[in-house]
């Protein structure tokens, strides 16, 4: 890690957490002796060390949420972010190189505090040990899921290196998939029991780590764990679900005033907010009132899966771009994975189209909750459509913003990258319960989550109406629809064996190798090594 260079700066600038009272001031070159001889400069690291979360947290979206099957990007880029999402790897981005560096560096920030305190002395230093732990387990959890292979293709491959320490000139090499896990536990299994402190949800706690612990395990498949540390979260009581007329408000709160966050990256308003929101993570996703590039859309697989039931608030989270609201489009997508439409006219339930004369009437068939699935027939067969109104349109891609990201505290493309919520801890408790045959739990907790999302009765689960899917896949359906946008899909994909399916419109079909669909054995899922580091950090290996 020659990147933790020779001279190693706690980079620090503390910016205003809206819950305190914080000096805005840099703290440069804070040394050992003055972390060992101070509990305010310990305390004035970790904060600053929260901080740089911030700068990783954009290279953390990217490279987790971009090569899922949720986004449709509607144009080519020069941004490296761009070989990431096609999967067609480069060993010099510099969103990979960035993702690498800052974690390193909140890595090195926390051991130089947990060097520096000693367990027991007070509870405050015990309490910022805990909480640097928990950051440098979530860091190296993040890097081995990104450079190494899923826990479950075996132990022995190659991970990351584990850095323990806060000496810029140690750099180790890296270590196998099954160590880094056993790292990442023993920091959180060691943290849990020395919390001394409640603190909102913009700082490490207790049931941030069971929520972290419920995830490790899950990765691992120990489901009994996974539903242990899931248990403790839900059975903690400290948060709830947010009911589902809020639950299109989730991020417009600040992390603060949100019951279901149990974790998040905070950005303060304003203080975090420069260039009109263009470099922000929600301003790929959409441009609103002038800010944001809105060039990353929606995919249509996620659009058909969430726009199943009108009813179901997360829809809300898509915003179309209507250019005519008295145009109505029937979209499809053709064998090419081009989008294709058709102007339609209502009458009743069905839905015409004029060509060459006459008037052709679309397919339909009931889906279940009181309205239609609509299908064109053309030359390459049915296909399927999506009834919209007439939509602006980008290189052949309409419009269909993601508000996911956006709107915090009414600022435009502001947002709180939220790292782990309550509803992902019942779904991770809902997979573990569906590897171990208790398909009822399984069900019943994903049931809590789609009737919260305003599904109606009808479209709940049980063992009688699964049709052809198993219980595990309706589970990672419901994770793919619940926690879209929020940096899981693509490591929920491989982890369980399966393969990402993206033949659908999106410039990653662009050019003369796109990749329609990737096995969870293909190289191409694990991010090579930042080239820069191989150069000068000896032993250091390239990922295959």
């Amino acid at each position: 890690m020659k990147n933790l260079k020779n001279t190693y700066w706690i980079g620090i600038m503390v910016m205003a957490l809206s819950a305190c009272n914080i000096d805005r001031n840099p703290y440069d070159s804070i040394t050992s002796d003055e972390l060992t001889n101070s509990e305010t400069s310990a305390e004035s690291v970790t904060l600053g060390t929260y901080s740089r979360m911030k700068a990783w947290s954009t290279d953390w979206h990217r490279l987790f949420e971009y090569p899922s099957d949720n986004v449709a990007l509607s144009g080519m880029t020069t941004n490296p972010f761009f070989f990431s999402y096609n999967y067609q790897r480069v060993p010099n981005g510099s969103t990979v190189a960035g993702f690498w560096k800052n974690s390193y560096y909140i890595i090195v920030g926390a051991n130089k505090v947990i060097e520096a305190l000693s367990e027991g002395a007070s509870d405050k230093d015990d309490q910022l040990l805990v909480e640097n732990y928990y950051i440098r387990s979530l860091m190296h959890f993040q890097l081995v899921n990104l450079f190494g292979s899923p826990y479950v293709q075996g132990r022995e491959n190659e991970g990351v290196p584990l850095k323990l320490d806060g000496d810029h000139l140690e750099h180790p090499v890296r270590s196998t998939v099954g160590e880094v896990y056993d790292q990442i536990l023993a920091d959180l299994l060691k943290s849990e029991k020395l919390f001394t402190e409640e603190k909102t949800n913009i700082y490490a706690s207790k049931e941030a780590v069971w929520a972290l612990l419920s995830r490790v395990y899950l990765y691992q498949e120990n489901n009994e764990k996974a539903v242990e540390y899931a248990n403790k979260v839900i059975d903690s009581g400290k948060f709830s679900l947010l009911p589902t007329e809020k639950l299109v408000d989730y991020p417009k709160m600040a992390p603060e005033n949100n019951s279901e966050t149990i974790f998040a990256i905070k950005f303060v308003k304003d203080a975090d907010y420069a260039n009109n929101g263009f470099y922000t993570i929600g301003s790929l996703y959409a441009n609103i009132d002038g800010s944001g590039w809105g060039e990353m859309y929606a995919s249509r697989p996620y659009l058909e899966l969430v726009r199943e039931y009108p009813m179901d608030q997360r829809y809300q989270f898509i915003r179309p771009v209507v250019l005519d609201e008295e145009v109505t489009w029937a979209l499809y997508v053709d064998n090419a994975n081009k989008y294709n439409w058709k102007v339609v006219s209502k009458n009743g339930d069905d839905y015409t189209y004029e060509e060459e004369g006459q008037q052709i009437t679309l397919d339909k068939t009931a889906n279940g909750n009181g309205g239609f699935n609509y299908f064109i027939q053309t030359e390459e067969g049915a296909k399927k459509v999506l009834i919209d109104h007439k939509l602006d349109v980008r290189n052949g891609y309409p419009k269909y913003y993601v508000l996911k990201c956006s709107g915090q505290e009414e600022q435009t493309h502001l947002w709180s990258p939220v790292i782990s919520r309550l509803a992902e801890v019942y779904l991770n408790r809902a997979e573990a319960n569906a590897k171990l045959g208790n398909t009822g739990l399984a069900l019943q907790d994903v049931n809590l989550i789609r009737a919260r999302a305003g599904i109606p009765e009808s479209g709940l689960y049980s063992m009688d109406n699964l049709g052809d899917e198993t219980v595990l896949d309706v589970v990672l359906e419901e994770r793919q629809l619940e926690l879209a946008y929020e940096g899981h899909r693509k490591i929920d994909v491989f982890r369980n064996n399966r393969t990402m399916d993206r033949a659908y419109p999106g410039t990653h079909l662009a050019g003369n190798s796109p990749v329609s669909s990737v096995s969870p054995n293909d190289n191409a899922i694990i991010e090579y090594l930042p080239e820069a580091q191989l150069l000068v950090h000896d032993g250091l290996t390239q990922n295959p």
